[in-house]
């Protein structure tokens, strides 16, 4: 009877791996698209709207709440198990079985229930074993498919080209705003959109002569004049 509830637990054991690896690649998906959907929202606001501190505090601050929130929701579960071995019984993994193989359907739970019993018999000992034998060529974990997962990479797939293409168009999207972000206790102010070339090769002057400085003017808008305030 020992050998068969052992193979059982194997088995179990093997689902509940599989189950909470499925968990995991799902609540990663999920997590990841989340954060790069924030991270464009977030730095396409900064680009075009140059935020205050408050503002740009509140964007940084709210990153990692999203992060905190998301491996609340998605991940903790998975996580538990990994790292604490805390998830399903072996009684809520049968009822899940279950629900995968109707072959199986309560019998594994009416075994597992059996086995914890503490009124032990030479018969109930039979019963288990004879039990055991039903379920030997049933692969359990194969009920997970991980494949399915596959349906949900759209949401990390379109959010992750977005970026890849702004990237190529304006890197200064991505560069200049997280700058700005992560800096939030600085004040930035909007650059102009034009700036000053000096043309002059010498910047040496003699005192009290006139001095003729070149400048030219490059950018998007040019002014129709330039002043040095003295």
């Amino acid at each position: 009877m020992g050998e068969g509830i052992n193979r059982i637990g194997e088995k179990i054991n093997s689902f509940k791996k599989r189950y909470y690896l499925n968990l995991l690649i799902r609540g990663s998906i999920f997590t990841l698209s989340a954060i790069l959907i924030y991270f464009i929202i977030a730095s396409l606001l900064e680009y075009n709207l140059w935020l205050g501190r408050s503002a740009r505090f509140l964007i940084f601050a709210s990153f990692f709440a999203l992060v905190g929130w998301c491996i609340y929701h998605f991940l903790k579960e998975p996580l538990a198990w990994w790292i604490y071995r805390k998830g399903l019984g072996e009684e809520e993994s049968a009822k899940l079985i279950g629900r995968f193989f109707p072959s199986v359907g309560d019998k594994l739970l009416n075994v597992i229930q059996l086995a914890s019993s503490q009124e032990r018999s030479a018969l109930l000992d039979a019963g288990i074993s004879q039990k055991s034998i039903s379920f030997k060529d049933v692969s359990f974990e194969s009920a997970i498919n991980l494949k399915e997962n596959k349906r949900y990479l759209k949401y990390f797939i379109i959010p992750f080209l977005l970026i890849l293409i702004l990237w190529i168009v304006n890197q200064g999207i991505f560069t200049q705003s997280t700058t700005r972000i992560v800096k939030f206790n600085q004040e930035f102010s909007p650059q102009a959109p034009f700036r000053f070339a000096l043309q002059n090769q010498n910047l040496q002057a003699f005192f009290n002569e006139d001095f003729l400085l070149s400048l030219k003017l490059e950018g998007d808008a040019i002014p129709t004049s330039a002043y040095i305030v003295s």
